[in-house]
């Protein structure tokens, strides 16, 4: 069996950098303790508090954040911690190399239904600044926190899966994870159907019409409402994640932030053969305006954006 440590060595000589790599996974491997117990230890409730993005923090929220923070902070190869959970970039060391951009947990709104959630992690050369493109990421990567532990990494090459065992090593189980070219799934929040643009409203309806209709296949909607558990489904299956602009969200440029949830995704998706997009661009081109910007989020199987941006490019 490789670990997580012997996996590193072979795809980055910087141990700086896998420095940084291990203490996101130390991070997650004791979160994925704390969860366990959570419902007992009675954590899956509110904080009492809101985040920057105004919305209600879950006690665990906070718990997991803290264990990032306490993890990276031992690490003095990080300069500056960007978190969902902090309204400002937090200065970690005037000497380090990296900017972490997190997600501490993601979909913790599932919490309390016993859901998959995650953490999603950004690692960035702090030479570039706080707002740089996603293509300027050294490393990115999420957790699942499912049935098993599942954490998927890339650094510049393959997407790599690893298990987390009892004893609380990360073992390798895939070393070239890929996203199949055509898929019949799709992911999208259909509640929110009454505010697509046009593009949207095609894509859907094409793929629902079935073998008959302009897809020429039938199709099957997936959304569990936690971007890592809907994502780490496309990795390994295949399908299209689409959470894109609507007429609700054009005001604030979309739903999903592009630092620590869209870039990292993107990274990974794009990086096992997928495509990534927000119907004009791909996400890792995007330029970053603030910490906590907000992009559209259209990511899976190459067949299946070819065909929202083909869309797209209709006007």
């Amino acid at each position: 069996m490789t670990t997580l440590a012997q996996w590193l060595t072979t795809e980055t000589e910087d141990a700086a950098l896998r420095g940084v790599i291990g203490s996101m996974a130390a991070a997650s491997a004791e979160l994925a303790g704390v969860l366990r117990q959570a419902p007992i230890a009675g954590q899956t409730g509110l904080a009492g508090a809101t985040n920057v993005q105004g919305e209600a923090q879950k006690a665990l929220d906070v718990i997991s954040n803290d264990i990032v923070l306490r993890h990276l902070k031992a690490d003095n190869a990080v300069a500056v911690l960007i978190s969902e959970e902090l309204d400002e970039a937090l200065t970690l060391s005037e000497t380090g190399k990296y900017i972490v951009a997190t997600d501490p947990l993601d979909g913790s709104s599932n919490l309390d239904v016993n859901v998959t959630v995650g953490t999603i992690f950004s690692i960035l050369p702090s030479a570039g600044g706080l707002l740089q493109k996603g293509r300027a990421q050294l490393a990115a990567g999420y957790v699942a926190y499912g049935p098993a532990a599942s954490l998927v990494l890339r650094i510049a090459g393959d997407v790599a899966v690893f298990t987390l065992d009892p004893a609380g090593a990360w073992i390798v189980t895939a070393t070239a994870a890929k996203v199949p070219e055509a898929s019949g799934e799709f992911a999208i929040n259909t509640a929110r159907e009454r505010f697509w643009d046009e593009a949207t409203t095609g894509y859907v309806r094409d793929s629902v019409a079935g073998e008959t209709g302009p897809a020429g296949k039938r199709y099957n909607m997936r959304w569990v409402g936690s971007m890592v558990a809907d994502i780490h489904r496309i990795l390994m299956r295949g399908g299209i994640f689409l959470y894109p602009l609507d007429s609700e969200t054009v005001s604030k440029g979309g739903r999903l932030r592009l630092l620590y949830e869209a870039n990292p995704m993107s990274w990974l998706v794009e990086g096992a053969g997928g495509l990534s997009t927000t119907g004009h661009q791909s996400i890792l081109d995007v330029e970053p305006t603030g910490i906590h910007q907000r992009v559209p989020v259209i990511l899976g199987s190459t067949e299946e954006v070819r065909r929202v941006e083909k869309w797209y490019a209709r006007g």
